[in-house]
C-alpha cells in the first residue's frame, strides 16, 4: 500500500460474494476529523484490546471474544512476520448501525465512496471503521490487520497488504485451512495452474484487482507462511527491509532465488494441504 500525498482508497472484493470494503491510507487529511473521532464524550462504550482502543456506540461487552481475538490478532502477526511490535496505538470506531456509520463517515469523510469498512492511516494513529453487520467479525480482524500491518511498516505492497489481511481475517483455528479461498486453490491446482506472483506485484491500484486476484494473493501468502520454511525466511527478511527502510527489491526475484523450483513447491503445497 503505497502512501502518497493524495487520498490513496482501496476497495476490498472477495470471492465469496461479501459486500465490497475499503481501506483507505489517508496523506493529506486534515486531523480535525480525528481529534473529535477521540473525543471521548462522543463514545459512551470503550475498551482495549491489547494495542487496539475500541470506541462505540454500543455496549461492547456482548462481544469480549471477539476484541480478545483483536489482542491475539496483533500478537499473531508480529510473531508470524517477525514484526517488532509497535508502540502506537491503533484505534477502532464502531458503530451499532449502517445509518450511524455513514451518517458519520458522511460528515467527517464525505469524499469517500460508502463501503462496509474503513481502514485510515493519517501521519498519526491508523483507525478502523466498522458497524454491525453479518460480517461484523471478519470486517474487523481484515482491517485489524492492516492497522497492525502500517503500525510498524512504513509501506506494504498492494498484493501482499490484502493477501496478509485475507489470511488474518479467519478466526485463527481456521487461517490455515478454514478459508473459502483453498477450495479455489486447490482445484486450480489440480490442473497445474500456478498464479503469476508477477503480475500481481504489478497492480498498483485496487481498481486493477479482480476476485481471483485476491485469491492468488491469499494462495501465495499461505504458501509463504505454510509451504517452505524458505520463503517464509524470504518474507520476513523482505519486510525487515521495509522497516529499515533499505530498498527491498522484488519480492518474486528474492523468493525465486531462494526457492528456484517455487512454482512446483507451490503446486505441491496444496494438492497435499488439508
Amino acid at each position: 500500500m503505497k502512501v502518497h500525498r493524495v487520498t490513496i482508497c482501496k476497495q476490498h472484493h472477495v470471492a465469496s460474494q461479501r459486500t465490497w470494503r475499503l481501506a483507505c491510507v489517508v496523506a493529506a487529511l486534515t486531523t480535525a476529523p480525528v481529534a473529535d473521532a477521540e473525543d471521548a464524550s462522543r463514545w459512551p462504550y470503550e475498551m482495549t484490546a491489547g494495542k487496539f482502543r475500541c470506541h462505540a456506540t454500543f455496549d461492547l461487552a456482548g462481544h469480549q471474544p471477539l476484541f480478545r481475538e483483536l489482542a491475539q490478532l496483533e500478537q499473531d502477526v508480529s510473531h508470524t512476520l517477525g514484526i517488532p511490535h509497535s508502540d502506537e496505538p491503533m484505534h477502532v470506531y464502531l458503530f451499532g448501525n449502517q445509518l450511524l456509520y455513514r451518517q458519520y463517515l458522511g460528515q467527517y469523510f464525505p469524499a469517500v465512496p460508502y463501503r462496509r469498512a474503513l481502514f485510515v492511516k493519517n501521519r498519526g494513529p491508523g483507525m478502523v471503521f466498522a458497524h454491525l453487520n453479518q460480517e461484523f467479525a471478519v470486517d474487523l480482524r481484515h482491517e485489524s490487520t492492516h492497522a497492525v500491518l502500517h503500525s510498524s511498516l512504513p509501506m506494504v505492497p498492494l498484493w501482499l497488504d490484502e493477501g496478509l489481511a485475507e489470511y488474518f481475517e479467519a478466526p485463527q483455528a481456521e487461517r490455515a485451512s478454514g478459508n473459502p479461498h483453498l477450495n479455489g486453490v486447490k482445484w486450480a491446482v489440480r490442473f497445474g495452474r500456478v498464479p503469476s506472483l508477477e503480475q500481481l506485484e504489478a497492480k498498483a491500484d485496487l481498481s486493477e484487482m479482480d476476485r481471483g486476484d485476491y485469491r492468488n494473493s491469499w494462495a501465495w501468502t499461505h504458501f509463504m507462511l505454510h509451504g517452505s520454511r524458505e520463503a517464509h525466511d524470504e518474507l520476513v527478511s523482505y519486510l525487515a527491509d521495509i522497516r529499515a527502510s533499505t530498498p527491498p527489491g522484488v519480492l518474486s526475484e528474492r523468493l525465486r532465488r531462494r526457492v528456484p523450483d517455487m512454482d512446483r513447491r507451490f503446486l505441491d503445497h496444496f494438492r497435499n494441504w488439508r
